[in-house]
């Protein structure tokens, strides 16, 4: 295992020589420099190394050789074994009170970048797996089986997804037992296996961040129709209950499911060009459709007359060319509101 590479030797090298007035170096695990305030010496054999590698213990060198510089030389030990060498250039008695404190700060640094990397790798590896099982076409192998039991999923168990947007970068940490995957910064996903448990991710998520909006699908026996529907019934409840927090797939399904068939559809995408400059009806159509068409309780909500109300239904209709009161024409505005979202 190699985790003493030469960016990482140079970097604690340049960290080290801000605050030491000597030359250092870094040498691998056979005593080749790696690292070194003088660049001309990379590449090349260190005797010293070599033989502190040799002894596994710190040897000092107190006159310059033919192949060796005067100074100390001290193994870099982590997880039991010997991984490098930390030399220092100069007079033994000057360099020497330098030696451990380079050498735990190589050390430190060592240990932080092999957690940082470790930690690094246990997420792209948790997102392979992610992506994996979301992926409509994925065969649920022995392998993968066994990969989701690290996970707590058990890809042979019936399963919901709730998927979870937040305005703000997302802090995992505040829901307890309940294991999750980032989509992004502010979106993330849970997989519920335990139906009985549902209710209490919702209510953590809704003390935890009030601001969340989350989405939740059927139960399924594949996680990649689970995801579909969630992310599907997102885009309903963000397209047209902007008032609203939460969204099941059960309540939106027949339109979710026509929405995210006709994503690509040029008809909305005219009306979403028409109408985007106009925030004002958009929500109106908004509320409209919140408040099932009536239009007592959509000027109400809105705090307008309905006089108003008319007026703006009127400008969509002749804005767009379709009116939010004809059921036909209203059922392309409500996938106009759901495609114009990212």
């Amino acid at each position: 295992m190699n985790i003493l590479r030469q960016s990482l030797a140079q970097n604690i090298v340049d960290k080290m020589m801000k605050d030491i007035p000597y030359n250092i170096n870094i040498m691998d695990r056979t005593g080749i420099i790696i690292a070194s305030g003088n660049k001309e010496r990379i590449g090349t054999l260190h005797h010293g190394a070599v033989e502190a590698l040799k002894q596994g213990k710190t040897v000092e060198i107190y006159k310059d050789g033919k192949f060796v510089k005067k100074g100390i030389n001290l193994p870099i030990e982590l997880i039991g074994m010997i991984v490098g060498v930390v030399g220092i250039s100069g007079e033994v008695e000057e360099t020497r009170p330098f030696g451990n404190l380079v050498r735990s700060t190589a050390i430190l640094l060592i240990e932080q970048n092999h957690a940082l990397e470790k930690e690094n790798l246990e997420k792209n590896l948790k997102q392979e797996f992610f992506q994996s099982i979301t992926d409509p076409e994925t065969i649920y192998t022995k392998e993968l089986t066994e990969q989701a039991l690290s996970y707590n999923i058990k890809l042979n168990e019936p399963s919901q997804i709730v998927y979870v947007e937040l305005p703000y970068d997302f802090d995992k940490d505040r829901i307890k037992n309940f294991h999750s995957f980032r989509l992004s910064s502010s979106a993330i996903c849970f997989i519920v296996q335990d139906q009985t448990k549902t209710h209490s991710l919702q209510e953590q998520i809704d003390s935890n961040y009030p601001d969340a909006l989350s989405s939740i699908s059927n139960i399924n026996d594949k996680i990649s129709d689970g995801f579909l529907q969630a992310k599907s019934a997102m885009r309903v409840l963000k397209g047209v209950y902007p008032n609203e927090r939460f969204i099941s797939y059960a309540k939106c399904e027949f339109i979710a499911d026509l929405a995210y068939m006709e994503k690509s559809d040029t008809k909305s995408e005219r009306l979403i060009h028409l109408l985007e400059p106009h925030d004002e009806l958009i929500k109106t159509l908004q509320i409209y459709l919140s408040c099932n068409m009536n239009l007592n309780e959509t000027a109400s909500n809105l705090i307008i007359h309905r006089n108003t109300l008319n007026y703006r239904l009127d400008r969509i209709f002749k804005i767009t060319g379709k009116d939010p009161k004809n059921i036909l024409d209203l059922v392309e505005l409500i996938f106009m509101l759901i495609h114009r979202v990212k």
